[in-house]
């Protein structure tokens, strides 16, 4: 028998003999199975394997141990670098761990990591009225938004998701399984909440919860027939309002740009009067083409209509992309000359997209109330994120990358020896894993490879860019 069988074999049994929840490459419909995300990095997996609790979870990386084949785990599979389905590894689809329940005392809830975060928030929500600050598409899998960091509309207000993580259920590379939380196995806790992939497979997430608001006002205004410098000044009054710390922290305050127009939006979670009573575009020299105003007072209600804003847009897909990240701070604010420099680009350079949108995405406010040391999520000072992004018809070519590696030479060009992070969330495979790490994880990624070596010394749990061991 050779090695892969005796692995195919074992794999088969980690799920008690069921052949249908383990998947091999000669099967016909094996691609619609690995589902990429990316469609211009396409991957094969040695297997996939279905697993439906977290023993067979821990049957089947012991598995992969024992024939030394690396390990990824997958949750909803919008992973920008198909990293949950790695050639030549071993690939563990979540989708079969949605498990939930909620403690009506603490009104603390539990997931298990195969739940979309639309699953999340209706579950929450019709089950005493409850909300966590999360992302908006409702798609995307609780496995790996909860170990990434997780911002959302609600951050600015509460913070990310990774900081209503109470405890976790945790596979380690030598197929235990393991308790994480403040006051045990506490590094691990510290790199689950930011940089799970690298160190073991969640498979039980305890999160604390909010009482949703009562009353969500969704807004958006949008600039449609603007030259560049008109655009630009847009932004940077967006930029100045955020930057000036008078913004309330209920208050969701994004950005987006698209070839056609220029969008500021988000949420306010308080009442209508108090909403209007900020007077938003009183901060801006231009009136907007479009207003558009609406109160919910039932916050699902509002979350669903914001994700299917997002799926709409062609931004949340499979389709083949290229996507980038920047994090800016106070200290990294985009000087008028920048902006105005950064608008005439996207005008005028070649893009070879069919579709591109850079947004801008405000945070502050509680995220920062968090020391960087508390989880591996390190950039706590961040005050924007900005996410570009850029999708073609078919395979990619130079030109599209080089435009938005462009984009951010031009952002980053007012400070050009700052230091500018990312966010692991939205990764860019195209960078070696030493950039990857620098950008991703800054000054925690001592203790995280520490941490890695404790748990994970012989990097199962590996993809392009996740942590490697060290002292």
């Amino acid at each position: 028998m050779t090695a892969l069988s005796t692995f195919a074999t074992c794999l088969l049994a980690s799920v008690g003999g069921d052949s249908s929840l383990v998947a091999f490459p000669q099967q016909p419909n094996y691609p619609n199975l690995v589902a990429p995300y990316n469609l211009d990095l396409l991957t094969t997996p040695v297997a996939i394997v279905f697993p439906e609790d977290t023993s067979q979870v821990a049957a089947a990386v012991k598995c992969a141990v024992d024939a030394g084949i690396k390990v990824q785990a997958k949750s909803g599979g919008h992973s920008y670098g198909n990293y949950g389905s790695p050639t030549d590894g071993l690939s563990i689809n979540l989708e079969n761990l949605q498990h939930f329940s909620v403690d009506t005392d603490t009104w603390i809830t539990s997931f298990g990591p195969g739940n979309r975060l639309g699953r999340v928030t209706e579950l929450q929500y019709n089950n005493g009225g409850r909300h966590t600050p999360h992302g908006s598409t409702f798609t995307v899998g609780l496995g790996g938004h909860a170990t990434v960091g997780g911002a959302g509309a609600a951050s600015r207000q509460l913070g990310l998701l990774v900081d209503y993580l109470e405890e976790v259920e945790v596979v380690l590379a030598n197929s235990s399984v393991v308790r994480a939380s403040k006051t045990q196995n506490t590094d691990l806790f510290f790199a689950i909440r930011g940089a799970g992939s690298s160190v073991g497979i969640v498979t039980d997430f305890a999160i604390r919860t909010e009482p949703a608001p009562p009353s969500t006002i969704s807004y958006s205004y949008v600039w449609t027939e603007t030259d560049s410098a008109t655009r630009a000044q847009v932004f940077l009054s967006w930029q100045g309002l955020l930057a000036s710390g008078s913004l309330p922290r209920n208050t969701g305050f994004d950005l987006v740009v698209t070839p056609s127009s220029i969008i500021v939006s988000g949420a306010y979670f308080g009442s209508q009067a108090d909403f209007e009573a900020l007077d938003f575009l009183s901060h801006f020299s231009t009136a907007p083409q479009t207003t558009q105003i609406t109160p919910y007072t039932n916050f699902y209600k509002f979350a669903a209509a914001a994700s299917a804003r997002t799926i709409a847009s062609g931004t949340a897909q499979p389709s083949h992309f290229y996507a980038k990240s920047l994090v800016f701070k106070q200290e990294t604010l985009i000087p008028d000359e920048v902006a105005q420099a950064a608008f005439e680009y996207l005008d005028t350079t070649t893009n070879g997209t069919d579709l591109y949108a850079v947004t801008f995405n405000g945070l502050g406010g509680a995220v920062a109330d968090v020391a960087p040391s508390e989880t591996a999520f390190v950039h706590r000072d961040t005050l924007f994120f900005a996410f570009s992004f850029g999708r073609t018809a078919s395979a990619l070519t130079d030109t599209t990358i080089q435009f938005l590696n462009g984009l951010s030479d031009v952002l980053t060009s007012g400070h050009p020896d700052a230091y500018y992070g990312q966010y692991a969330g939205n990764v860019d495979p195209r960078e070696s894993k030493e950039e990857a790490w620098a950008a991703y994880y800054g000054e925690n990624l001592l203790r995280l490879k520490k941490v890695k070596a404790e748990v994970d010394p012989k990097d199962v749990f590996h993809n392009l860019q996740s942590v490697q061991p060290g002292y």
